[in-house]
C-alpha cells in the first residue's frame, strides 16, 4: 500500500489509495492542529436529489441544493440518486471572513462525494481545489476501485468549525466528522452492495481541509491534513 501523509478515505473507511487524498509529502510538512472541539450543534441539512447539474461539470454550481436553508446559501445541488443523503450541518462560523472559505469547504466535500458516486467521472470538485491537492486527488480518481464502484445510504458530517491554520499564515482550516457507517459501496454498473471488512471504527472520523486564497481572492481546498481515527476522535461517533 502507498503511505501517504495526507489522507482522507471517504466513503468507507477503506484503506485503499483510490479512497485516499493522495496530497503528497510537501503538501503536509507542518503537523495538523492538535484537538478540535465540538461545535456547530444546530440542526443538519439533508441533501436529496436535484434536477440540475450534468456528470461532467468543471466548475462550482451556485444554485442552493434542495431542502436548504438561509444559512446554506451558495451551496451546490447535486442530482444524486433517491437512495443517498448527504447530511450537512447548518455551520456557520462566528467570524464572518471564514464563511467563503467554509462555504467552499462544503462544496468540496459534497463535489467530491458526487464524484465518487459517479465512478470519478464528474469533475466540479475541481473548482474548489488548487496545487497539490487537486493532482493528489485526480491521481485517487483515476484507481480502479473508484472507477468502477458507487454507493448508497446516508453520509453525515457533523462537529464543523473553522480556524486560523496553525503554520500556514492566512490559510483557513475547516474541519468535520465523518460518518458513514449507514452508507455500502455498490458496483458501478450492477449497483450490487459490496461487502465490507474494514473495522468499524474507520467509519468515524476528522478531516481536516487547508483552505487559501488564490490570485483572484477565491477559497481553494490546498491540502488535506491525515485523518484521526475514532476512538481518537472521540466526537465523531453517535
Amino acid at each position: 500500500m502507498r503511505r501517504y501523509v495526507g489522507s482522507w478515505p471517504l466513503r468507507r473507511g477503506r484503506q485503499r489509495p483510490a479512497r485516499l487524498f493522495a496530497i503528497g509529502l510537501s503538501a503536509l510538512v507542518a503537523a495538523a492542529a492538535a484537538s478540535l472541539t465540538a461545535c456547530g450543534t444546530s440542526a443538519p441539512a439533508t441533501f436529496h436529489p436535484a434536477a440540475s447539474g450534468g456528470a461532467g461539470g468543471s466548475g462550482p454550481a451556485t444554485s442552493a441544493p434542495s431542502g436548504g436553508s438561509p444559512s446554506d446559501a451558495g451551496l451546490i445541488s447535486l442530482p444524486f440518486g433517491s437512495d443517498v443523503h448527504i447530511v450537512m450541518p447548518h455551520f456557520t462560523p462566528a467570524d464572518s471572513a471564514q464563511i467563503p472559505a467554509v462555504t467552499t469547504a462544503k462544496n468540496f466535500l459534497l463535489a467530491f462525494l458526487y464524484a465518487e458516486y459517479r465512478g470519478g467521472t464528474d469533475h466540479r470538485w475541481l473548482g474548489y481545489t488548487a496545487g497539490l491537492a487537486r493532482s493528489g486527488l485526480r491521481e485517487s480518481m483515476s484507481q480502479a476501485d473508484v472507477t468502477t464502484e458507487s454507493f448508497r445510504g446516508t453520509i453525515r458530517f457533523s462537529h464543523m468549525q473553522a480556524f486560523a491554520d496553525p503554520s500556514r499564515p492566512g490559510a483557513i482550516d475547516v474541519a468535520e466528522c465523518f460518518d458513514n457507517s449507514r452508507s455500502h459501496d455498490t458496483r458501478l454498473r450492477t449497483g450490487k452492495v459490496i461487502a465490507d471488512h474494514s473495522p468499524a471504527d474507520q467509519h468515524y472520523y476528522r478531516n481536516t481541509d487547508v483552505l487559501v486564497r488564490n490570485s483572484s481572492g477565491q477559497w481553494r481546498v490546498s491540502a488535506v491534513y491525515p485523518v484521526v481515527f475514532y476512538p481518537r476522535a472521540k466526537e465523531c461517533k453517535p
